[in-house]
């Protein structure tokens, strides 16, 4: 299996798998688009790096990513979970899957000082995104 699509995935299942495959397609978008950003110094020169530096689930080790990483998932609903994740990563990684134009995503009333210093992209589900 592809490392890269392998990373991918366990980023998206440790930041969302309780939520919506547009939201799994927003979280690796906004990897992605970080990675290929080419602003290293800010968001890393890695995939690896870009999650350390700015996904929740990868600083703080949480619970989902853990399960992501061992492959232990407390029952049938996380490991179909992290197969959609899979599937997002593979596609947004081939293309075949669109992505969202979005580096960064907030729920409402988070990050309200960073905000006001990005441009706004859109929203996903309970999400309002920004580059």
């Amino acid at each position: 299996m592809d490392q890269m699509a392998m990373e991918l995935a366990q980023l998206i299942y440790g930041e969302n798998a309780s939520e919506d495959y547009d939201t799994m397609v927003m979280t690796g978008s906004s990897a992605l688009n970080r990675l290929e950003a080419g602003r290293e110094k800010e968001f890393g020169a890695s995939l690896p790096e870009v999650m350390q530096k700015g996904y929740y689930a990868v600083s703080n080790n949480s619970p989902m990513y853990q399960q992501a990483l061992s492959g232990d998932f407390p029952d049938e609903k996380s490991q179909e979970a992290f197969k959609r994740a899979l599937q997002v990563s593979y596609g947004l990684i081939k293309g075949t899957i669109p992505r969202h134009k979005a580096q960064f995503f907030f729920k409402k009333g988070e990050a309200s000082g960073l905000r006001k210093k990005l441009k706004p992209t859109g929203k996903v589900g309970k999400y309002d995104t920004y580059s």
